[in-house]
């Protein structure tokens, strides 16, 4: 296939390449109803799922036509300096595209069953990470609260693998009334450090049976939960570790807890 089926963009100076690097910062895409998607597996989960692409630059030309056979997407063959310039990693990729992005109905979100809860989580790699575990053990939706990472940065799209086209996820703020709201239909389950007030009465994860509807919260590896998410909780769990060991990676303990509840529900 000749190189002419796509429109050539050379010159960093080229409008559309400013546009798409505005992307990498929140500030631009808030502005936007766009985001930015950077590598293969980001670009093809996302068209999996259903997300429609506005445009794609691409150094490969066979991997244009490839994905020519998936979108109506404007499609540009870019050189290595463009795309270096797209990207936000340090070895530049070789696709990136510019996708809409999906918006959720939070009254829709709530009501169903099982629903991952994030406070504060602040880091865009756990964050990413936790989304694709809350996919491969049947979270039904997840939940930001608080001053949480944002959620269609491309590391947060990256550290997901794509996932977080799989699952929605909304943003509460910080509006305690939705979680109150969701409280009349679910069970709240806080999780918690094995030491100090919230830490006394908790127990053991694996031990515990879990509701089908029921919504199970994590804070971030610094300060936990806020006060008032644990103030509504129903149940109160931990993780048990060797007392020489601080803490888990947030991420890494997700990833348990939600393995955990998924074997004991399936």
């Amino acid at each position: 296939m000749s190189e002419n089926r796509f429109l050539q963009i050379t010159s960093l100076q080229n409008e559309l390449v400013k546009e798409t690097v505005k992307l990498q910062l929140r500030k631009h895409r808030k502005e936007s109803p766009l985001i930015l998607l950077e590598g293969e597996k980001s670009v093809f989960e996302a068209l999996e799922a259903g997300i429609s692409l506005k445009y794609v630059f691409c150094d490969d030309n066979e991997l244009l036509n490839k994905i020519s056979k998936h979108t109506n997407a404007a499609l540009y063959l870019a050189n290595k300096k463009v795309m270096e310039k797209i990207s936000t990693t340090k070895s530049p990729v070789n696709i990136a595209a510019a996708a809409y992005e999906p918006v959720y109905d939070i009254e829709e979100v709530i009501k169903k069953d099982r629903l991952l809860l994030l406070d504060n989580v602040k880091d865009a790699g756990n964050l990413g990470t936790i989304i694709r575990s809350a996919c491969a053990f049947k979270a039904d939706g997840v939940l930001l609260y608080g001053d949480c990472a944002d959620e269609f940065s491309s590391k947060v799209i990256r550290a997901s693998a794509g996932n977080i086209f799989k699952i929605p996820v909304v943003r509460l703020k910080s509006d305690i009334r939705v979680m109150q709201k969701i409280k009349d239909s679910h069970k709240i389950i806080s999780t918690v450090a094995p030491y100090g007030q919230w830490g006394k009465n908790a127990q053991e994860c694996d031990i515990i049976t879990y509701p089908e509807r029921h919504v199970i919260m994590l804070g971030s590896e610094a300060s936990g939960l806020c006060n008032e998410l644990l103030t509504i909780s129903d149940t109160y769990v931990t993780l048990k570790t060797e007392k020489n060991v601080e803490s888990l990676n947030l991420a890494v303990f997700a990833g348990i807890i939600l393995y955990i509840i998924n074997s004991k529900i399936s």
